[in-house]
């Protein structure tokens, strides 16, 4: 049996239950902060997070190199080059975290004067603002070793540790909120809990590489640029995604009014959590397929990218149809919106749609294909659906205004994942158009089938109403996916049978 056969489940099923945790104890702690904060405090914090999120863009691709590189070297047995490579990105990587750190040290005072901050609040603002750029210079090079980890294909030891961070920064804040520690005590809780599981991440990796050393006499930058197409290429692709996810909130702002963001966002969300749902059914895929290219396995790269494929389709094609059919009631459920614009469902509709178009098409293939080589095809690929998807969002946002905006993302996306990105993974893994889609439709279609019957019975004979709680929704959803569950439970088995 493959190595990711044999760590599918396990990873999956940690990577959902990490998902719903984040979920469930970020809403609260949202509220918990936007009521216990100033309104001064909660828009600093808020900003600094939002500068942590920009982090993923200073790796520079090589995050996803060290990924790569562990899975194929590994599996070939070279870990004197593993050892170069590592140590060359994770020196570097601290170098950078230094460098970061005085900048942001240096500019602390003209930062928070641009931000407004009252000089009341200079103090602890400042504080803060020291404590989050520190633990920030500690996460960034330690941020490796989750990704050693991914590419010794123990993503599940990753989720889980992510999930036991979540625990504990929610116990420690909430311990705090209502304790009334100062901003900086709480700063201090929220890097040090967000640094936990990079660093026991290290302790794991180092263990399981008895072979590999990160002493900086194994620094060669020469390993690295051998890998700096790869890396580039990485890099650029994570930006076009980026760019194609936050553009759509500034074409609106740019055209027809920053006001109409909120009617965009409020249809955006449902999209999302389908995103991240269909998500953790693909985390096994880039290292199981790099391992699988470095040591010329192609019957197991067709394996893989079939049999998750047609498990993606099993799985989403029926939260898509749920999400659809109920939209109005999610929307208000995640929003809190009493009532539900029109247009806001319409921007509901076609943002879910692209999701579910885009991991149909992009989910897995874009995964396996990445570690095969094909990376500047890949690359090409996003940049074009990003530019495509801005053009077209202008264009029609003057036309259909927020709805245009929508389907200026939809309509690329659509068109470039099934004439592009499924053309390209069939020629490329050498499978014929008649394998790719026999397979995917063998073992699903009564299952969907009858998912689709009750689904439609019970949209016609118990609607739910707008106003539709989460026990309402939930039953509606159970009575629907207990059978699709029960008749392909084949289809779900093969993901872990030799």
């Amino acid at each position: 049996m493959a190595e990711w056969q044999r760590r599918f489940w396990s990873t999956t099923a940690s990577g959902y239950i990490g998902f719903v945790t984040r979920m469930l104890l970020g809403l609260v702690l949202f509220r918990l902060m936007f009521q216990n904060f100033t309104g001064a405090q909660f828009g600093f914090w808020a900003l600094l997070w939002s500068l942590f999120g920009y982090g993923i863009l200073l790796d520079f691709g090589f995050g996803f190199t060290a990924q790569k590189a562990v899975a194929e070297k590994t599996a070939t047995g070279d870990m004197a080059g593993l050892s170069r490579l590592l140590a060359t990105i994770f020196w570097t990587f601290i170098g950078m975290a230094v460098m970061l750190l005085l900048v942001f040290l240096l500019i602390r005072e003209p930062f928070l004067a641009r931000m407004g901050v009252l000089a009341a609040d200079r103090a602890e603002f400042g504080n803060a603002y020291v404590v989050f750029f520190i633990g920030l210079a500690v996460m960034f090079p330690l941020g490796l070793f989750p990704e050693i980890l991914r590419g010794l294909q123990r993503i599940d030891i990753a989720n889980w540790v992510g999930t036991l961070s979540t625990v504990l920064n929610f116990g420690f804040l909430y311990w705090g909120l209502t304790a009334g520690w100062s901003l900086s005590v709480l700063m201090a809780i929220s890097v040090t809990t967000s640094a936990f599981p990079n660093l026991i991440a290290a302790v794991v990796a180092i263990r399981r590489l008895p072979g590999v050393s990160l002493l900086p006499k194994h620094f060669d930058w020469r390993t690295v640029k051998a890998q700096m197409g790869f890396s580039i290429a990485a890099y650029l692709i994570t930006f076009s995604n980026m760019l194609m996810a936050k553009s759509d909130q500034l074409v609106i702002s740019l055209t027809i009014g920053v006001a109409l963001v909120a009617v965009y966002q409020a249809g955006f969300k449902m999209g999302e959590m389908l995103g991240l749902f269909s998500v953790q059914l693909q985390q096994v895929l880039s290292p199981a397929a790099a391992a699988m290219h470095a040591v010329g396995d192609d019957s197991g790269l067709k394996k893989l990218l079939l049999t998750s494929s047609r498990l993606t389709f099993f799985l989403v094609t029926p939260c898509y149809l749920l999400s659809a059919v109920y939209l109005e009631p999610l929307i208000s459920l995640l929003t809190g919106m009493k009532s539900v614009p029109v247009e806001t469902w319409w921007v509901g509709q076609a943002l879910l749609f692209a999701v579910f178009s885009s991991q149909l098409t992009n989910g897995c293939s874009k995964r396996v294909l990445m570690m095969c080589g094909d990376e500047r095809r890949l690359l090409f690929i996003s940049i074009s659906d990003a530019v495509a998807n801005v053009i077209l969002s202008v264009i029609l946002a003057f036309k259909l205004g927020v709805l245009g905006v929508a389907l200026g993302t939809m309509i690329p996306t659509t068109l470039v994942g099934w004439c592009w990105v499924v053309p390209l993974t069939v020629t490329r893994l050498k499978i014929s158009w008649k394998t790719y889609f026999l397979h995917h439709l063998q073992g699903t279609v009564l299952p969907l089938v009858v998912f689709s019957v009750i689904l439609t019975s019970l949209a016609i004979w118990v609607p739910a109403s707008a106003k539709s709680g989460l026990l309402d929704l939930g039953w509606r959803g159970m009575v629907c996916m207990v059978p699709l569950l029960f008749l392909g439970r084949k289809v779900i088995r093969e993901m872990a049978r030799s």
